[in-house]
């Protein structure tokens, strides 16, 4: 066994453990017998303990466990709960009535102790507090570090080891053949095994140790972890093994013994695991950059130091790898590579003894933290690495993310990005600064001293990264990458040499009648809403731009488009490309047409789009070379001289066609608000159809409020929405969001997410935002980050968003016009309620009893069509058959802060509880707000007169607007027009449009005119006619504005106030 060994300090007896790993022998920690607490005959078998420092379990946090003889300890203060039943955990269909949290090493039905007299089996425990078993702690604590990835620095406060000696089930002395009776004289197959439970309040860990399995297993033998409230079941090692195998095989590197991190969501195993059938692997950190360079700390089979170990990043043929650094048996490290996309991807480890795979996650680059990238200075007034002549530029970094030994050297290197022959591609360009000590932490350059040479100079844009030298041990990062940024300081004099100083303008024109070639990607694109509240609203479609957002504290926030507050990015690409709408402080749309500043589609979505790395789509980078470069070309570099080319070929989508969609909701106790404003209330528990629209399905679960009021007072006579689930059959992963039960700690989070049955953590700002199958899930929650406010984003349109106010779930769901079959208990999109059979109904007009009839017939029928992991008939609760009498809304009466809120002073009412009912007032008036926001508006949309300057930019029905002069040229014709509905769905400007700003042939810049160069003579005058011609009719071509004269005094932005 592996010792504990003790020693007396102030009148304590206090135990150390001596790590043994020397093979063959027993992996058990063993104690001094003077001090062992054992569970004596009179409690039956099972044993209650209160934890000092509370265990941290899949989330939860628990103070009290139960020891028992069935080789379990549960997690719950009822003794009772820890009795042996005949039930594979593992099934998805265990009865929530009887599915507690618990930990067994070995699950078996266990013979009492108090039963037979001379009975070999003991059951053996001992707790070790912080403060009188330091050592023991500290020893126990440095050895999970060792063992489980993402593990540094764990200290634990609490222990206890439980030892089940000797111990022989009731199913083998009463079937065992030959006969055995358990005892000294007759003994029975016996199993000696332990677990050990450490935590410091935060994290916790569990230790298995095997030492004999001799007791064959019967049918429901099982040793794992069951997660408990439908979390599921995890087996020790594959049942294809057999439990009586556990003392040859481990997941740590001691045979017979099995290490893991319990307190997260999911159980993260410990590394050096022998099991063949075991091909999974444990990574830390889970997520990283999509510029690579960070360390993942990788566990999985047993390492040798003279084996080759490599990481592979996506599918293992698009060959994009990096080599893995042994660091011990149990733990290799891998760097994140340059890749080409975001989201989660399969990262596979390959040996010559096999591969192993799991998942991580690849975050979009501008949600990497700020203190996990080279800092790179600029401001709207010192653009610095995003000028094109600057006379000198320094970089920061953050030393510690890179190395923690001051001796350690880096060299800063230029990283470029082009696409061409189908694909995207990474190129090193060239070495900044070499052999600068890591802990400097800053570096400055003169940009003359490192111009681009030959083919490099075609590169546009690229990153900086800070590498480490040598054999350099990384902390975080190995080489830690810049944000993207265009590279005109690097090409500047290649440029010159080609182009002369005007270069810019040369490349913005080169672009422009390139890019003017196919402007049909814009056709399909969602038109922007009409207000900045609209666009808040319709949060299934558009979610915030991180470079242009209302919560953003950065100096440089809308640095693109400086008279805007907020901007809206389309959350699905259409054929790689992306709307994006900007809005002003007063909530107007900001068009490019009016401003330089102006909401601008993008050939390129910011977010990128599948097929990732073929050019267009490759998140960040597609879109700096195909919108972002070519704006510093045209406006920055220009001094905005040539800024109408850019505008022109990105026009904003006008909001004219914008058609919002429509929300519904469900919060409080069982309020119910209806596509049609109408609302109802739940009369009794179970899980429903929410809402059904095609092949999306969203169900809702209701049951009594889990937790009691603030007056201590359980609410018994109402129901409340705990739980939300969500797929698109045969196109998505299924999501289910919970109300978090009084368990769990809530100072951490307040809702539970769960894809295909698996706990998702949404706790760091890189991890807000996940993609999967078919949808996505952002933890809205940016300030608290309680994780209690999540939004899902399925690919069709349909959002909603989940929130925890006062212990109760809000619900808000967002539907587009698109969808024609809408039904469920928030009815149809044509204002009607609809009967599973297709009936229309009222529910205004129903009895109590009629409405309980009607929402009944929308409950979920069964377990295969529920999309839960549990299910809960309609009208039970985990007890069992549920009544409950309808009462109606009151009269406004009672709870003066109800403000004539009848759903509040109901809730109020019904549960005595102010913050619940204050909850409801407030979610009701979310819902009628938002339910207003979504109210069509009837715009005429822009009023299209190029370069011109106007009165307003108020573009709705009954808005004058007056053309009040030209930015270049003069107006000509009439400067005055309406907005002017022409019937309940149409409208349009009075009179009909024919200002123009005209252009003169003596001022036109003939070269601007054409784009092109022309040399032949004739050619010219023809092409002075034609634009001429052109300036003074206006054009009916779609997207084409742009052959006019471009004078200095155009470059300016608008005077006007957006």
């Amino acid at each position: 066994m592996a010792p504990l060994t003790g020693h007396f300090i102030a009148g304590f007896y206090i135990i150390s453990v001596v790590i043994n790993t020397v093979q063959g022998a027993s992996p058990l920690y063993n104690f001094n017998s003077a001090i062992v607490n054992e569970i004596n005959p009179g409690e039956g078998g099972k044993h209650i303990v209160t934890t000092i420092t509370p265990i941290i379990y899949q989330g939860r946090s628990f103070s009290s466990v139960v020891i028992t003889k069935n080789g379990l300890v549960a997690f719950t203060k009822d003794v009772q709960k820890g009795n042996y039943l005949n039930q594979d955990w593992s099934d998805s269909n265990v009865s929530p009535y009887i599915d507690i949290p618990f930990i067994a090493p070995y699950y078996h039905n266990g013979q009492s102790v108090h039963i037979l007299p001379n009975y070999t089996g003991h059951i053996r425990y001992h707790e070790f507090q912080y403060g009188t078993q330091n050592q023991t702690l500290r020893a126990l604590g440095h050895y999970c570090n060792s063992q489980v990835v993402g593990t540094s620095e764990f200290v634990p406060t609490w222990g206890m080891i439980v030892t089940w000696v000797n111990v022989t089930s009731t199913d083998i002395i009463n079937g065992n053949k030959p006969k055995c009776e358990g005892t000294f004289s007759q003994p029975c197959p016996m199993n000696t095994f332990q677990l050990v439970l450490l935590t410091d309040g935060t994290q916790s860990y569990a230790i298995f140790n095997y030492d004999k399995m001799e007791m064959k297993p019967s049918r429901y033998s099982q040793a794992g972890f069951n997660g408990g409230s439908g979390m599921g079941w995890m087996d020790v090692i594959s049942r294809n093994v057999g439990l009586t195998h556990l003392t040859h095989y481990q997941s740590s590197d001691t045979m017979g013994r099995y290490v893991f991190r319990i307190s997260a969501g999911n159980i993260m195993r410990a590394g050096c695991s022998t099991e063949n059938t075991y091909s999974g692997l444990s990574i830390y950190p889970q997520f990283g950059g999509m510029f690579g360079g960070k360390m993942i700390d990788v566990s999985g089979p047993c390492f040798q130091a003279n084996q080759r170990y490599r990481c592979y990043f996506g599918e293992i043929g698009d060959d994009i790898y990096s080599d893995a650094t042994y660091v011990s048996q149990t733990k290799v490290r891998c760097p994140i590579p340059k890749l080409y996309q975001r989201g989660r991807i399969t990262l596979t480890l390959q040996s010559s003894s096999g591969s192993y795979s799991t998942t991580i996650t690849i975050v979009f680059p501008g949600r990497i933290p700020s203190n996990e990238h080279i800092e790179t200075p600029a401001s709207k007034t010192d653009m610095a690495w995003y000028d094109s002549s600057p006379s000198s530029l320094t970089l920061t970094w953050h030393p510690e993310m890179l190395s923690n030994n001051s001796y350690d050297r880096v060299d800063v290197n230029l990283i470029g990005y082009k696409e061409e022959g189908g694909t995207g591609m990474y190129s090193f360009l060239t070495t900044l600064g070499t052999d600068i000590q890591a802990s400097q932490g800053t570096y400055t350059i003169n940009p003359q001293d490192h111009q681009c040479v030959g083919n490099l100079c075609q590169y546009e844009i690229g990153f900086l990264e800070v590498k480490l030298k040598g054999n350099a041990v990384p902390a975080t990062y190995q080489s830690m990458p810049s944000k993207v940024m265009p590279l005109g300081w690097y090409v500047q004099n290649s440029m010159q040499q080609i182009h002369g100083n005007s270069w810019p303008t040369d490349m913005c024109v080169n672009w422009y009648n390139q890019d003017r070639q196919d402007m049909s990607w814009l056709d399909n694109l969602l038109h922007c809403p009409c207000s900045l509240s609209q666009a808040l609203s319709d949060f299934g479609r558009w979610q915030p731009d991180v470079g242009c957002n209302l919560n953003s504290r950065s100096p440089n926030n809308c640095f693109y488009h400086g008279t805007a507050v907020h901007c809206v990015r389309a959350v699905q690409p259409v054929n790689g490309a992306g709307n994006q709408c900007c809005y002003s402080s007063t909530g107007l749309l900001i068009y490019a047409a009016d401003t330089f500043q102006g909401s601008t589609p993008d050939r390129g979505h910011d977010w990128g789009a599948a097929p990732y790395r073929t050019p267009g789509h490759v998140p960040s980078l597609s879109h700096w070379l195909e919108d972002v470069v070519t704006f510093y070309y045209c406006c920055l570099w220009t001094g905005y001289n040539s800024c109408d080319y850019y505008m022109d070929q990105r026009p904003t989508k006008d909001c004219a066609g914008y058609n919002p969609p429509i929300p519904v909701s469900a919060y409080g106790q069982g309020h119910i608000g209806t596509f049609s404003g109408l609302k109802h209330r739940m009369l009794g528990p179970g899980d429903y159809i929410l809402m059904q629209a095609g092949n999306t399905i969203i169900q809702g679960r209701f049951e009594r409020n889990p937790y009691p009021t603030e007056n201590d007072q359980k609410i018994n006579t109402t129901v409340t929405l705990t739980s939300v689930a969500v797929q698109d059959v045969g196109t998505s992963d299924r999501v289910e969001i919970q109300l978090c039960g009084p368990e769990y700690n809530r100072s951490q989070k307040r809702l539970n997410v769960r894809v295909n049955g698996d706990n998702v953590w949404f706790d760091s700002g890189p991890m807000f935002w996940q993609d999967f199958k078919g949808l996505a899930v952002v933890n809205s929650d940016h300030t608290r980050n309680l994780q209690s406010n999540y939004t899902v984003l399925l690919t069709n349109g349909i959002g909603f968003q989940v929130a925890e106010a006062s212990n109760t779930l809000q619900l808000l769901i967002s539907v587009p016009h698109t969808f024609a079959n809408v039904s469920g208990l928030f009815g149809g999109l044509n204002t009607s309620m609809f009967m599973p059979n297709g009936s229309v109904t009222d529910v205004m007009m129903m009895s109590p009893q009629e409405l309980h009839t009607f929402q009944v017939a929308w409950s979920v029928n069964d377990e295969r069509s529920s999309l839960f992991e549990t299910f809960l008939q309609a009208n039970h609760s985990l007890l069992g058959p549920v009544v409950l009498s309808p009462t109606p809304l009151p009269n406004i009466g009672s709870g003066y802060f109800c403000e004539q809120d009848k759903e509040c002073a109901f809730d109020y009412k019904m549960t005595g509880s102010r913050a619940i009912a204050q909850s409801t007032r407030d979610a009701a008036a979310r819902f009628d707000g938002l339910y207003q926001n979504l109210q069509p508006v009837s715009s005429c949309g822009l009023l299209d007169v190029p370069r011109s300057k106007k009165s307003n930019y108020g573009y709705t029905v009954g808005t004058t607007t007056t053309i009040t002069g030209c930015r270049v040229g003069e107006l000509q014709g009439t400067s005055t027009y309406t907005c002017t509905a022409t019937s309940n769905t149409t409208q349009q400007w009075t009179p009909t449009v024919e200002a123009v700003c005209s252009i003169s042939v003596e001022d036109a810049d003939i070269g601007l005119i054409v784009g092109v160069i022309v040399a032949v003579l004739v050619v010219l005058v023809i092409a002075i006619v034609v634009a001429v011609v052109a300036i003074k009719k206006r054009r009916s071509q779609k997207w084409k504005r742009s052959a006019e004269k471009h004078e200095p005094e155009e470059s300016e932005t608008m005077k006007t106030t957006v």
